[in-house]
């Protein structure tokens, strides 16, 4: 049962109901305030300074990234600590389906914002495209477009995935988009694939000035073996699911073996 109230404690009630509605009044109104300022603070960047090292901790990995990894999942400050290098997706081909990661236009949707972010703290990035023209004027374009989107940004290397038969002669098709972007002035020209592709194309990889070896061995996150073959590459792409604290999902993760390679990969100006 409730106490019936005295006159003295109505006004005592009175008193107090008034004052908290004068408090959050004020509080309502100071609120957009408050969250404005905070909006207003600049962005903290951590940059990786010991990228800029003569030696690098081979014992971390560079990590290559499309749209499917969103930005608003990425803590980029605790990735540029967790990386040696990035590797960025910017097209999927001339065209692609309307999805979460690519526009019609084949042009990955995040690319521009991954790079940015890298490299404004100290990430040094390469780029690649996924090749799959249907002759060689398409695979040309291809090669233009990959170009004009990614020259900007100025990167390490330029990539060529190459994991998809698209027309009849994949080796001439394939040596297309590289001789189209050589002769846009792209020096460093590199494909990545599987040994048994390139063998079943004969496809030349000597042309290229690296090798991008996909091999994920028992592809258990961690690396386990190297990959079987005769070929001289220098990154290892060893899994599609690995994990870095800076991102919750799974990850490409890549192994470079000697200071020798990385230099030629992420620090070999263009």
């Amino acid at each position: 049962m409730r106490k019936k109230l005295t006159p003295l404690a109505t006004v005592i009630i009175a008193g107090i109901f008034t004052a908290l509605v004068f408090i959050f009044g004020n509080l309502r109104y100071q609120v957009p305030e408050a969250v404005a300022t905070n909006h207003n603070k600049a962005e903290t960047v951590v940059v990786n300074k010991l990228l800029a090292n003569n030696e690098v901790d081979l014992n971390r990995f560079a990590v290559d990234v499309s749209a499917w990894q969103r930005p608003e999942d990425i803590d980029y400050n605790l990735m540029s600590q967790e990386i040696i290098g990035a590797i960025v997706r910017v097209q999927t081909g001339k065209s692609s389906k309307d999805n979460a990661a690519a526009y019609k236009n084949g042009e990955d949707r995040q690319f521009k914002t991954h790079i940015t972010e890298l490299q404004k703290r100290g990430v040094p990035v390469a780029v690649y495209a996924y090749v799959n023209g249907k002759n060689v004027e398409e695979m040309k374009e291809q090669a233009r477009l990959f170009y004009e989107r990614a020259h900007p940004f100025n990167p390490t290397y330029y990539w060529l995935d190459v994991e998809e038969v698209s027309m009849n002669n994949m080796s001439e098709g394939v040596e297309a988009f590289r001789t189209e972007l050589e002769s846009l002035g792209v020096k460093n020209i590199g494909i990545y694939a599987q040994d048994w592709f390139l063998n079943d194309h004969k496809i030349d990889s000597s042309h290229f000035s690296s090798i991008w070896m996909a091999d994920y061995g028992r592809n258990t996150g961690m690396w386990d073996s190297s990959p079987k073959t005769t070929l001289s590459y220098d990154m290892h792409q060893f899994t599609d699911r690995g994990r870095l604290s800076s991102y919750g999902g799974h990850l490409d993760l890549n192994l470079i073996r000697t200071q020798e390679q990385y230099d030629k990969l992420f620090r070999n100006p263009q």
